[in-house]
């Protein structure tokens, strides 16, 4: 008996061992450089949603490409100015356009809301963008109308040749207005109305680089700085970018510039923010990227709401 016993205490003995080895390779193995429990943070300004930062697997991607800049509006006119209204550089006004840049968007192409993750490099750095929907009156009429209100309204009226007098309109309007015939338009109405939905925002890093994760449950208006006009309870949440420049090493600027911090946020334009979803159906549409201008912040170069990049996008919101 005293042999038996002796025989199970060196076999604990070498088990309690041989556990405490494996611990500590195992401590050893797994530096902190190695845990990835925790995502990247995200560029300033920039959001991850979803609860894991970019864990869910969407169906459909679509490359963005150079847009012309006067959708929807037609007097775009782009900005060359940063977040903070600080001057890029006459080479770089000169040299650059939204060729250069790669956006994509991957989305569910089928569910309850549009969601999807925008990846962006090379876009003017340091600067805001919102992130659209437009529809199209002809092709998807129905579409087009169920963003229309949700969103704004683009209003254009035919003048015999073209096109003209576009201006922002309300549901109000275009249900008096839409069916206005003309039968000398291409649509044989006299008016035209695309309905579009600024449905999220971001700021680039300090190399036009982005990254956000959205769902398209919110409808503003315009986007602010906080210095400009303060937020409402009502308005989007703040998106802040701290950055400094150094001309030295930043292809865009020529002049250095010290720490700043904007801060960004969408005005509502219907309430209530992340609670305003577009109806079910299926959307043939134009998903794009439209600079922020701020209404003329910062005076020369402040440019007037120039789209930047865009693509068709197709899906479809089930119940």
């Amino acid at each position: 008996m005293k042999k038996q016993s002796r025989n199970r205490f060196v076999i604990l003995s070498k088990v309690l061992i041989t556990t405490i080895i494996f611990t500590v390779l195992l401590t050893t193995l797994v530096t902190p450089g190695m845990a990835l429990a925790k995502p990247p943070a995200s560029p300033p300004g920039q959001d991850k949603k979803g609860g894991d930062g970019g864990s869910t697997e969407y169906d459909t991607t679509i490359v963005l490409y150079d847009i012309d800049s006067g959708l929807t509006s037609p007097t775009g006119v782009y900005r060359w100015l940063d977040v903070a209204n600080q001057a890029y550089s006459t080479s770089y006004r000169d040299s650059y356009d939204y060729t250069q840049a790669e956006v994509s968007v991957a989305f569910s192409s089928q569910d309850t809301s549009l969601k999807g993750l925008l990846t962006a490099r090379n876009l003017k750095p340091n600067f805001a963008y919102q992130v659209k929907l437009s529809g199209d009156t002809v092709e998807y009429p129905e579409a087009n109308e169920n963003i229309g209100f949700v969103g704004r309204w683009w209003r254009e009226q035919w003048n015999g040749s073209e096109w003209t007098s576009g201006s922002n309109s309300n549901d109000s309007d275009y249900l008096v207005k839409k069916d206005i015939e003309d039968l000398s338009s291409p649509t044989g109405k006299s008016f035209k109305f695309t309905g579009y939905l600024v449905f999220d925002y971001l700021i680039t890093d300090s190399k036009g680089n982005a990254y956000l994760e959205f769902e398209a449950n919110s409808s503003y208006h315009v986007l602010w700085k906080t210095t400009q006009r303060i937020p409402t309870a009502n308005d989007g949440k703040v998106k802040s970018a701290k950055f400094k420049v150094n001309e030295k090493t930043a292809s865009a600027y020529d002049t250095s510039y010290g720490w700043v911090t904007v801060g960004i946020y969408g005005e509502v334009e219907r309430i209530p923010v992340g609670g305003k979803y577009l109806s079910t159906g299926t959307y043939d549409c134009q998903l794009f990227l439209t600079e922020e201008s701020f209404h003329g912040s910062g005076g020369t170069y402040s440019g007037n709401w120039a789209a930047a990049m865009g693509a068709p996008i197709t899906f479809e919101i089930t119940e």
